[in-house]
């Protein structure tokens, strides 16, 4: 979470400045912007009349604060889980139809197989960023629901293909319809919640690709013995019965899914109002509340073109780390997602017993996924809980690829390392990016670059790969966080020497000359923030 103290934009210019030359339209604010002031600000008055009406000095502090996350979780999470749910049930569920003769009716040999895994994640990763910019121009109340609804659709069609090329031919469809709802919902959700928040709504956001996956098993046995109606073949069955449900659900969340905060209608206007001072006061720090509104507004109407948006993404170095990173996590749970069925039959069992066995993984998946996510928020670090996930991934993968009768063991061990690392690795670079549009953009092209299907040993190497990335990430921002802290504190130095050599002038207009000075070095600091986003020595890393 970055914590917002006072600065300045340009320490030879603009911290120089004489009180003559000092905006005298600027009214003066309190005589010191101390922490130890920011605690005493005056408390924030929301005039309410009905159930959030008091007064707060931070927003934490709101008696009503805890009610009205409440209400937005109870909104906005179990829908956007249920989208997700069922599509990556759609995604993942000719996994659970090949062992149901899949391949045999549509006369697949192994390489069509892989080719139709895989080509999924080509129009996944071509289309990511231009699904995220469709949801800034569409809204999320229309754009998620909508490619919810188109993934239903293919999926039907795919369970009515009569070759392997009309197979691939879905998956492909299927990889542009769905490749924009993971990134949408992870970017939904840090535009409601604030930083400290956030891990724990998006693990229960992707605790829904554990729950599918135990789900699917389940219902994959279930739909099976349709085998012979209409016709047609049990895994067919399941294909369309799951794309039913899920353009069923799609329809009603039309009217369930919420649009941004400052354009909802969930809430009324003064609960609105007191949402987004959460958010402002986690992204810009307390000090915020210390400006005019003209002065906010004047700072935050600061207009950056889709062009610069751009190019502040792919000139970060951080990026490819992050990539590294995701890749690192998503080769080994699609991998676990695909072919977990599979393993699980080529281990001896039956394939119904392959199926349920496959839901023991994803139950302990999704609670661990909870679990860390909590304590993550709690503590407000992500990296140490980052590496312990890949720690266990590495142990079950060696389990699995070094003895491979205790693959299932392996496996195991290791899916409880990569469900908790997704959410905790989305949340970790979306804290780490201030503007909006950039983290649109880059969750986008970071989401869509992961996803291979490959063996143990490759998914070991994949998820040391990651760790080692995420190691760099870590130390880069430990030392980052130094040397801003270092800036920040001689900024600060320069402005003190100017409020003394003020005070040393003496004057009648003295005291109001050390307000101004202080006053104006906060406003440059706001301004700053605000223009560099994440690249500001006034944001703080979260590690």
């Amino acid at each position: 979470m970055s914590e917002a103290t006072p600065s300045s934009s340009s320490p030879a210019d603009a911290l120089t400045r004489s009180p003559a030359d000092t905006d005298s339209s600027i009214p003066p604010p309190i005589k010191s912007i101390s922490s130890t002031d920011v605690q005493n600000f005056p408390p924030l008055e929301l005039h309410r009349t009905n159930t959030v009406s008091t007064t707060c000095s931070r927003p934490e502090q709101h008696p009503h604060h805890r009610h009205l996350r409440r209400r937005v979780d109870l909104r906005l999470v179990p829908i956007l889980s249920a989208l997700y749910l069922l599509c990556f049930l759609c995604r993942q569920n000719i996994g659970n139809a090949k062992t149901f003769h899949l391949s045999p009716d549509l006369h697949l040999s192994p390489q069509d197989y892989q080719l139709a895994l895989t080509a999924f994640f080509f129009t996944y990763s071509l289309f990511d960023i231009p699904a995220n910019i469709l949801l800034k121009l569409l809204r999320p109340n229309v754009w998620l629901p909508l490619i919810t609804l188109c993934s239903g659709v293919v999926t039907v069609g795919m369970g009515l293909t009569q070759n392997s090329g009309g197979l691939i031919a879905t998956r492909l469809v299927l990889g542009m319809a769905e490749c924009g709802l993971f990134p949408g919902v992870a970017y939904v959700i840090t535009l409601w919640y604030r930083k400290k928040e956030a891990q724990f709504r998006q693990a229960l956001f992707f605790c829904a690709a554990s729950m599918a996956g135990a789900f699917a098993g389940a219902l994959a046995v279930g739909l099976a013995k349709m085998d012979g109606v209409a016709g047609l073949e049990g895994w067919r069955w399941i294909l369309i019965i799951e794309g039913i449900l899920t353009v069923a659900v799609a329809i009603m969340a039309f009217w369930i899914v919420l649009d941004i905060p400052s354009r909802t209608t969930f809430l009324d206007e003064e609960e609105k109002e007191f949402l987004l001072h959460r958010l402002s006061t986690d992204e810009f720090g307390e000090e915020v509340r210390l400006l005019t509104p003209e002065e906010q507004e004047h700072i935050h109407a600061t207009t950056i073109t889709m062009l610069q948006v751009f190019r502040q993404v792919f000139t970060d170095f951080h990026l490819p780390l992050y990539i590294l990173v995701f890749w690192g996590i998503t080769c080994p749970l699609y991998s676990i997602s695909l072919c977990l069925p599979t393993i699980v039959v080529e281990m001896g069992y039956t394939k119904s017993q392959a199926n349920f066995l496959t839901i023991p993984i994803y139950i302990s998946a999704c609670l661990l996924s909870l679990l860390v996510a909590f304590f993550s928020d709690h503590l407000g670090v992500r990296a140490p809980f980052l590496a312990g996930s890949f720690a266990t991934m590495i142990l079950g993968f060696s389990i699995a690829a070094a003895a491979p009768k205790a693959a299932y063991g392996g496996v195991f061990i290791a899916a409880c390392g990569v469900y908790p690392a997704f959410p905790g690795m989305i949340t970790w670079f979306s804290n780490n990016l201030a503007s909006s549009r950039a983290r649109a953009i880059a969750m986008a092209l970071i989401i869509g670059m992961g996803s291979y299907l490959l063996g143990h040993c490759l998914n070991l190497g994949f998820v040391s790969l990651g760790a080692a990335a995420g190691g760099v990430l870590y130390m880069r921002y430990v030392l980052e966080n130094r040397r801003r802290g270092e800036e920040r504190k001689r900024r600060e130095e320069v402005v003190e020497r100017e409020v003394e050599r003020a005070r040393k002038e003496g004057g009648g207009d003295a005291e109001e000359r050390e307000e101004r000075l202080r006053h104006a070095f906060l406003v440059r600091r706001e301004e700053e923030l605000a223009r560099e986003g994440d690249r500001s020595v006034w944001f703080q890393y979260t590690l």
